[in-house]
This record gives C-alpha cells, structure tokens and sequence, in this order.
C-alpha cells in the first residue's frame, strides 16, 4: 500500500506542475480568469477557516510599469509640488 501512496503524491505533483505551466505559457486572458476563480475560492475557504463573516479585503491591481518603491519613495503629492 506504500507504493500507491508515493503514486499519489506524484500525481498531485504532476498536477500542480502542470497548473504552474499553464499560468507561465497559457494565454493570458485564460489565465487571468482562471487565477481570478482560485483567487475567490482561497478567499472563501480563508473565511470559513478563520471564521469570519466579513470579507477579506482586496488587493488594489497592480499599475503596468510602476514599482512600490518607486511609487513610495515618490510619494503622491512630491511631483506636482
């Protein structure tokens, strides 16, 4: 019963590659669907895992060609000063 166990875990593995493969060379407008359904389902199965009833909050998206540190070290208000 060992050897199906050990099996299995190779299965789950070869899936999980395959996913990862499918996010890195997959069209993207696929992809960016399908990461939006697991995005929900993680954040409902967080919910019932913590127990809260409010929702958790989202990440704002992420502006094409801009960086954090940039955008931080900046700040808002420094360019129109």
């Amino acid at each position: 019963m060992k050897g199906k166990d050990n099996d299995m875990g190779k299965l789950v593995v070869a899936n999980e590659v395959h996913i990862l493969a499918f996010f890195e060379s997959g069209p993207l407008d696929k992809a960016e669907v399908l990461f939006n359904i697991i995005e929900q389902k993680m954040r409902e199965r967080l919910r019932r895992t913590n127990g809260d009833d409010a929702p958790t909050p989202r990440a704002s998206p992420k502006k094409r060609g801009t960086t954090t540190e940039a955008g931080a070290a900046a700040g808002p208000s420094s360019e129109h000063a």
